[in-house]
């Protein structure tokens, strides 16, 4: 709202007592009014500021209107000069016209003396500006409907920093009218005066500064505080600063978003500066846009330097058509997983298997890369494949192993069993005995060539090919070469065993010749008794095979399968009962041991019944 005041700015030039009570007068009047004493002072002042007037009083310690005149058009010609004469002066209102003053005012007693300074005073300013030239007012009308007519908050200062002109985007700005505006001081410059070092906008006005532009935050009444984009620029009419042109816009909601963003990039790249892979984002075109800290360290480079680089500057093994197929084949809802090796900037290769996806980045579609290092699975596969050959080898080795015991080693031991049983026959008592011996010691061995021979067999089979097989024959044949082999012993079946197949395959009549032969072996009774049954429940087949023998103690119970041991080694009571715990687990089925009544033990096998 205007306060009544003329806007302009007055240079009082007083020496005597009444100085401050004419200044005040005149502030009362115009705007702005500064006070010197001397002539050098007014040159100095002219120099620095521009002014509306330059209003002196006649004599000025020994120098006059004249004196002053003449600094005043030396260094700003086209200010008004208003004179006056103090009571009793002999200056006269001639002789201020004849040095060319604009005009002279008395100093006379009388009745508010000071209201005709005043008067002449803003006269001679209007005289002044009314003087222009009609084109140089058709010019500053012109700049005035330009600045209405913009789009953006625009607006014409005063040299006081004062609405002038002031467009409808601006007055709504403010939540006002074009009208309340006009002659109000601005907020935005008073932000730019107090902004920074010096008086910018005064340098505007002086021709010091050609533009002032920048960004500020200003509280605006009703809206609270803005965030303001802003350009001052001098407004020149016939080569007088007229006043100051301001463009600002509300960038409150721009730079509301641009915090939003920079939280957005920060999480993000918090998130993947979590990860202890290395991780990348990488826009569509090939380009890293954020890189974490491991790949940072991981790489060698830095992370200005990796942000200036793209995927095919650190791929050892991709060619730049892969990598750009690989970008562009992405799925829109999978992830995209392959192997490649990068390169550090030292030149070390690391292979890394990479999980990529697509991922809304600053609102774009990009891709987010996890490049974990594999150095030790490469090395643990590398390690497999020459245990594997190893084992291959082995196994070679273990076929002929095996081919020797089921040949030559156990034909040679059953010519011994054929030996001593002809020797039998030719000798009586304690010769007899030894023959017996050697006899049940050859027919041990035989079993365990047998039995090697199987667990051979086991560990060249990787994996189990279930059969149907048939339950009674393969029991039954065992029990038959049991009783052939040991004649001494008594062998009772306590029922035939049930017509069913189970799940298992050759390797089956194994597992029933050591439950078998184990009972015998390992029987310290003066004649060996063993009991099978077998009976079928809902889904499966028990076998039990029941001795006279000295038992398993209980804490052995658990031990004598061999449990966590894979060979000879095993802390259990031979290969045998390991072999047979093997084979039944393979099948699908189990093997346990408990104590026989009233003496021995009992061990029993189930296996699933084949569907």
């Amino acid at each position: 709202m205007s306060t009544g005041k003329q806007s302009a700015r007055v240079l009082l030039v007083n020496d005597s007592s009444s100085a401050a009570e004419i200044g005040g007068r005149l502030a009362e009047r115009v705007e702005t009014v500064e006070t010197v004493a001397t002539v050098d002072e007014v040159q100095d002042s002219l120099t620095d500021e521009r002014f509306d007037c330059v209003v002196s009083e006649w004599e000025l310690f020994g120098r006059n209107g004249i004196d002053l005149l003449t600094a005043v058009r030396e260094t700003q010609p086209a200010v008004p000069v208003v004179l006056y004469a103090r009571a009793g002066s002999e200056a006269t209102a001639s002789e201020v016209v004849a040095v060319g003053a604009t005009g002279s005012a008395p100093e006379a007693d009388g009745t508010d003396p000071r209201e005709g300074l005043a008067a002449r005073i803003e006269g001679a300013i209007d005289a002044s500006r009314s003087g222009r030239s009609a084109a140089a007012r058709d010019e500053l009308h012109l700049y005035e409907q330009i600045l209405v007519g913009m789009q953006e908050g625009a607006c014409l200062y005063d040299r006081d920093g004062r609405f002038r002109v002031v467009n409808d985007y601006l007055a709504e700005l403010y939540g006002t009218t074009q009208e309340e505006l006009k002659g109000r001081q601005s907020e935005l410059i008073e932000a730019v005066r107090e902004g920074g070092s010096g008086d910018r906008y005064r340098e505007l006005l002086d021709g010091e500064r050609d533009v002032v532009r920048g960004e500020t935050e200003i509280e605006m009444p009703g809206a609270g505080w803005i965030v303001v984009d802003y350009q001052l620029s001098p407004l020149r009419v016939e080569g007088r600063i007229e006043g100051v042109v301001g463009v600002a816009e509300d960038i409150t909601g721009q730079r509301a978003r641009e915090r939003q963003l920079e939280r957005a990039r920060e999480e993000h790249q918090e998130l993947i500066d979590g990860m202890n892979d290395t991780a990348w984002v990488i826009s569509i075109d090939g380009e890293f846009l954020a890189v974490n800290d491991t790949a940072v360290e991981t790489l060698g480079y830095s992370r200005a330097e990796l942000l200036d680089m793209r995927p095919h500057d650190i791929d050892a093994h991709l060619d730049d058509e892969e990598i750009t197929a690989l970008i562009d084949d992405m799925p829109d809802d999978e992830r995209q997983v392959f192997e490649t090796v990068h390169r550090t900037r030292d030149g070390d290769e690391i292979p890394v298997e990479i999980s990529s996806s697509l991922i809304p980045y600053h609102g774009d579609p990009a891709v987010l890369s996890v490049a974990r290092d594999i150095t030790e699975r490469k090395r643990y596969e590398r390690e497999l494949r020459e245990q594997n050959d190893l084992l291959e080898q082995q196994r070679d080795e273990l076929d002929v192993l095996n081919q020797v015991l089921r040949h030559d080693f156990r034909n040679d031991l059953q010519l011994v069993t054929a030996y001593t049983e002809l020797l039998a026959e030719r000798v009586e008592g304690e010769e007899a005995e030894y023959v017996e011996t050697i006899r049940e010691r050859a027919n041990n061995a035989v079993e365990l060539t047998r039995t090697a021979r199987d667990t051979a067999e086991m560990m060249q089979t990787r994996e189990v090919d279930d059969k149907r097989v048939a339950l009674r024959p393969v029991l039954e044949g065992e029990i038959a070469d049991l009783q052939e082999m040991y004649p001494g012993a008594i062998i009772t079946v306590e029922s035939p065993p049930p017509a069913v197949s189970v799940r298992a395959n050759e390797m089956l009549g194994s597992v029933f010749r050591n439950l078998l032969t184990n009972a015998i072996q390992h029987n310290d009774a003066a004649v060996p008794e063993v009991t099978v049954s077998a009976t079928g429940r809902e889904g499966y087949v028990a076998v039990r095979v029941a001795d006279n023998g000295p038992g398993v103690a209980d804490e052995q119970k658990s031990q004598i399968f061999g449990k966590g041991e894979k060979g000879l080694d095993s802390p259990g009571t031979g290969l045998g009962l390991h072999l047979v715990r093997t084979l039944v687990e393979s099948y699908g089925g189990r093997v346990r041991v408990a104590d026989n009544d009233p003496e021995g033990a009992v061990f029993t096998v189930e296996l699933p019944k084949a569907e």
